[in-house]
């Protein structure tokens, strides 16, 4: 049935089984700390404050990314009553299936009949299971928007330079997309698609047709769009604001980045962690795309996708601030880069070697997650001594399974169906993608280590909340719907202050270096969650101290 499915529609049997395999990891989901939790908190901030362009975390200006995800956010809290993880999830996964159908669509017109079902599928499975891609289609985060509108923006040009579709139309979707680029996320999504449109047409000694597409009514649109923005955010959060998005969020960040800076040649390194477990077959091919003999030149779309993210690529690598998921807008293409090389060029030993590496650690890591599951199974002490309980349970036990399965799967296709690379692609895919669904199952208790979801059920009603050690404490005011008082790591001033009511959070290792903290806290009653305990402050009038408590309101704590 499978098979037959995927035989008449393959694109869209595998966009199917990822929402099958992803559903429980989106629906059981904690929010993480760094920036899911945030974004919610900076989205109740403004629906209490009315704000629509101008926004604040915990009362300080956030100028840091453009407004359209959070209005997302808000419609969501608006139309359900509460922030619902399924739901936002949705505006990442949804995205990423735009994506494999568009790049799907985008080879099958440019190669028309070269592509057989099977081979459409890998490639789409191929894509969907690239490790950091895989991670971004369930994360709360908007690259995956806006690598969508990038993806249409550069899909939109390539249908207008090759007569297809109606060219009037995608006039006016060209520079739409790249202002809706721009208004997901910032700067990236204005240039990578006039970057990319550029240097293809250079290479393809076409300057002169720069300007055919990025003419007056391109840019012309986006700066009308740009300015209804601007008078909003100006209307919105004044002056200093509009001068902090427009300049110190920007130009900042490129020049000399005050967050995640590093050297030039940092995504030399992180590329091939992104693109894992396919990083041997992918990476390379940006490369062989623009290589070839006379007989056997670059297809035409093979140029255009390599071209793409080798601009990309050096555009995120001139900029001073760099993290891995900055990466995203290359992905498609590289991913969709692989299947037209090997049409071009025909399969060879190089390639049977990229994939039985990945097969092997599929078989590694499964068998892994197998002996540890069994070994928690038997011994029942031992997943509490190590801190993770979940480990016992029979969910992990077949998530091993599963991995050795799609391992060895993968490398039998290797040796019996030699050049068919879409057979192992899709054992291993498929194999990842049941792996972490039957890993999701456990997720209400891994939440533990993920967020504070569950740590915040622990937390009486009513009570003021003290927090040592906490990673971005302030977050955690989504849950509980009242400021947290936050001493960082500054045990002296927390011993000074002694409160005496409340309930405190504190990081276990930190606890475990302080021994005056644990002594102050003794005989107190304490629940354990994740990496933090719990303490139920009652203890007897203290004198009162000078030192200030660092409270973390809307009004005084500044983004860290």
């Amino acid at each position: 049935m499978f098979k037959k499915a995927i035989e008449k529609h393959p694109v869209l049997t595998v966009l199917l089984f990822m929402a099958v395999t992803l559903t429980p990891m989106m629906a059981m989901r904690d929010y993480s700390p760094s920036n899911e939790l945030r974004y919610l908190s900076i989205a109740d901030e403004a629906l209490s404050d009315g704000n629509i362009f101008a926004f604040t975390n915990q009362g300080e200006h956030y100028a840091d990314k453009p407004p359209l995800y959070f209005w997302l956010i808000m419609l969501c809290k608006l139309l359900f009553g509460k922030h619902s993880m399924f739901v936002l999830s949705l505006f990442s996964f949804i995205p990423a299936c735009v994506i494999i159908a568009i790049m799907d669509k985008w080879i099958t017109a440019a190669l028309p009949g070269c592509f057989n079902a099977e081979e459409r599928a890998g490639a789409a499975l191929l894509a969907a299971t690239c490790g950091l891609f895989l991670g971004m289609s369930v994360f709360l985060r908007m690259d995956m928007l806006m690598c969508m509108w990038i993806v249409l923006a550069l899909w939109t040009f390539w249908k207008m330079d090759n007569g297809i579709g109606n060219i009037k139309v995608q006039h006016w979707l060209l520079p739409l997309y790249i202002f809706l680029a721009l208004f997901t996320k910032g700067p990236v999504g204005l240039l990578a698609p006039p970057l990319a449109i550029s240097v293809y047409l250079i290479c393809d000694r076409r300057p002169k047709d720069i300007f055919k597409y990025l003419g007056i009514k391109t840019w012309g649109l986006i700066a009308g769009l740009c300015l209804v923005w601007f008078t909003g955010v100006w209307f919105d959060g004044g002056k200093e604001y509009l001068n902090n998005l427009l300049f110190h969020q920007t130009v900042g960040r490129a020049v000399n980045s005050f967050h995640h800076k590093a050297p030039l040649w940092q995504y030399c390194i992180l590329i091939w962690e992104v693109m894992s477990p396919w990083c041997l077959l992918t990476v390379p091919c940006a490369v062989l795309a623009l290589c070839g003999k006379a007989e056997k030149k670059p297809l035409k779309v093979e140029k255009f996708f390599a071209l793409t993210v080798i601009t990309i690529f050096l555009m995120l690598s001139c900029f001073s601030s760099k993290l891995a998921i900055y990466l995203a807008p290359v992905f498609p293409f590289l991913a969709y880069c692989f299947p037209v090389v090997v049409k071009r060029r025909c399969w060879n030993g190089w390639f049977g070697v990229a994939l039985a590496i990945p097969a092997l650690l599929f078989i590694i890591i499964g068998a892994a997650a197998l002996i540890v599951s069994l070994v928690c199974i038997i011994f029942k002490s031992v997943p509490e001594l190590i801190n993770y309980p979940f480990l016992r349970s029979p969910m992990i036990l077949l998530a091993g399974l599963i991995g050795i399965a799609g391992g060895a799967i993968a490398l039998h296709s290797l040796a019996k169906y030699k050049g068919q690379w879409e057979k192992p692609v899709k054992a291993m895919a498929m194999s990842l993608l049941l792996f972490i669904f039957a890993v999701s199952f456990e997720m209400p208790r891994i939440n533990d280590f993920v967020g504070y979801g569950n740590l915040c059920k622990l937390i009486p009603e009513g009570n003021d909340v003290y927090t040592l050690s906490v990673h971005r404490p302030e977050n955690m005011d989504v849950y509980l719907g009242r400021d947290i008082y936050d001493f960082g790591k500054d045990a002296e001033s927390f011993l000074m202050i002694a409160p005496k009511k409340g309930s405190l959070v504190v990081s276990i290792s930190f606890l475990s270096k302080n021994p005056e903290v644990m002594e102050y806290l003794e005989g107190l009653d304490f629940e354990f969650c994740g990496n933090y305990a719990i303490y139920n402050l009652d203890l007897e009038e203290t004198s009162k101290s000078k030192i200030k408590i660092n409270k973390v309101t809307k009004k005084s704590r500044k983004d860290s």
